[in-house]
């Protein structure tokens, strides 16, 4: 039962994480857009339009900061479950589930950092630049550490659904005695 606890908390868990990187990349892309309207107007010598663009991203680099710090249990609670997974056929739903949104999070930043990437190239500004280059950092270092977390899901997926080898499966008959070795005729 606690195992099943543990999955479920670990669910939810990612399922907040994951649902915060998607808030995280509908303003990164906000932030996208505002740059790409900065270039074209500083490309055709117009007066740049967003004078608040350098504080929102300061604000949006933030955030990203401190979503660091709120990413950095999911490691240690997955491997906390890996550790003492045990065979529980209960479970394997559930660790499915925790396995599934554990490839989620990590594909979402690798999109998060990507998107950072492009929004870095549109920007035009030197100090703006340099801030979202700091940017492109933070979100490459945030899709590093959940890099591990689909493997350490899986892992639990394999001890929650595999039998131990020296317990007998509920339905199983003791094997037959092998036969009896040829005699040699003498």
């Amino acid at each position: 039962m606690e195992q099943m606890q543990a999955l479920k908390h670990s669910e939810s868990s990612l399922s907040l994480v994951a649902d915060h990187v998607s808030v995280l990349s509908s303003k990164l892309e906000d932030l996208l857009f505002r740059a790409q309207r900065i270039g074209h107007a500083l490309k055709s010598d117009l007066a740049v339009p967003d004078m608040m663009f350098g504080y929102d991203l300061q604000n949006f680099r933030r955030d990203v900061r401190s979503f660091s710090n709120e990413l950095g249990s999911l490691s240690s609670m997955l491997a906390q479950i890996e550790r003492t997974a045990q065979f529980d056929e209960s479970c394997v739903t559930r660790a499915q589930a925790v396995m599934r949104l554990a490839d989620r999070l990590h594909k979402a930043l690798v999109a998060l950092h990507g998107e950072a990437l492009l929004a870095h190239e549109h920007i035009r500004q030197a100090d703006h630049k340099v801030e979202a280059w700091y940017l492109v950092q933070e979100t490459e270092a945030l899709a590093q550490r959940t890099q591990g977390l689909p493997t350490v899901a899986n892992k639990i997926v394999i001890q929650v659904s595999t039998p131990q080898p020296d317990a007998p499966a509920p339905d199983a008959r003791p094997a037959p005695p092998p036969p009896a070795p040829d005699q040699p005729k003498g």
